[in-house]
């Protein structure tokens, strides 16, 4: 065999190591047309309160849901083993004292990041909102938690989301106030900083490309479809942020579109949304995504 079919093959070999075929809850792909994802397994009558975040592997699915009228904050996890998935269950590096929430995994699949109003130790004073963890995964079992240190006098970090090269986005919203901006925070920066797309509006719900190449996220500004609050894109050209664009009538709608995130082989684009009465997860194909460029 020639010495380039050699390393075209290999290459071929390393891509599908890197991006091994996801099986979304044997759910049937999307168009352009946003539908309901897992309905009565994923979509239930409780209120989903972020999208799904499947790791790069396939092998597992975290998502959040908030209990009312408590309006207390769950994580549920699923596995795939045997070419079967698991019944939704807390994962283990969870309790039933805090809240835990916006889980979103790192491009590499090993950290999971995500909110909680957890205490690091008895001595904690934080007493209000949420901080930014992680949590390491070795093979198919958690580690214990630790607080993202640089961010530990944030309390008020809810939606969140890594870019591959480690740089931080994430809601910032001080404890009952209306005031919700979207923070950034590099991978050698001490303090965050606002972003250039915020707005006196409400800005929630980040979610970055691994290469930063675009962002999505949830406001209320001008310009939204109804009342509330629509999904809008920024592209990152020449090192600057684009003005947001909404992202028009096949996601948005005059009630609530929230917490976007895309698959980890940047297929489908999931969100949640309450057009049915309730908060379900819809999806979509991702290169509806194209259509904003």
């Amino acid at each position: 065999m020639k010495p380039v079919l050699i390393l075209i093959l290999f290459s071929q070999l390393l891509f599908a190591q890197k991006k091994p075929s996801i099986n979304y809850l044997n759910e049937v792909p999307p168009s352009q047309i946003a539908k309901v994802f897992a309905d009565g397994i994923m979509s239930t009558s409780q209120i989903e309160h972020s999208a799904p975040a499947f790791s790069p592997d396939g092998r597992k699915v975290l998502w959040a849901i908030m209990k009312m009228p408590s309006y207390r904050m769950k994580m549920l996890e699923m596995n795939y083993v045997n070419g079967q998935w698991s019944v939704p269950k807390m994962p283990a590096f969870s309790d039933s004292l805090s809240d835990f929430s916006f889980p979103d995994f790192s491009v590499d699949g090993k950290t999971l990041f995500f909110s909680s109003n957890r205490r690091v130790n008895q001595a904690d004073t934080l007493t209000k909102g949420n901080r930014l963890w992680y949590v390491s995964l070795n093979g198919d079992k958690w580690g214990e938690p630790q607080l993202v240190e640089k961010l530990k006098s944030y309390g008020g970090i809810y939606a969140n989301s890594i870019a591959a090269n480690g740089n931080m986005y994430f809601t910032f919203g001080p404890h009952r106030s209306s005031d919700w901006n979207i923070l950034y925070s590099g991978i050698k920066d001490i303090n965050p900083s606002p972003l250039p797309t915020n707005t006196k509006s409400y800005e929630d719900g980040p979610y970055i490309h691994p290469k930063e190449e675009y962002m999505i996220f949830e406001s209320n500004r001008t310009g939204s479809i109804g009342n509330s609050t629509d999904l809008y894109i920024s592209f990152k050209k020449n090192g600057a942020w684009s003005e947001p664009v909404n992202m028009g009538s096949k996601i948005n709608t005059p009630f609530s579109e929230r917490f976007a995130r895309v698959s980890p082989d940047g297929k489908y684009l999931f969100f949640g949304s309450n057009r049915n009465g309730n908060f379900d997860i819809f999806w979509i194909d991702a290169s509806i995504i194209n259509e904003f460029k």
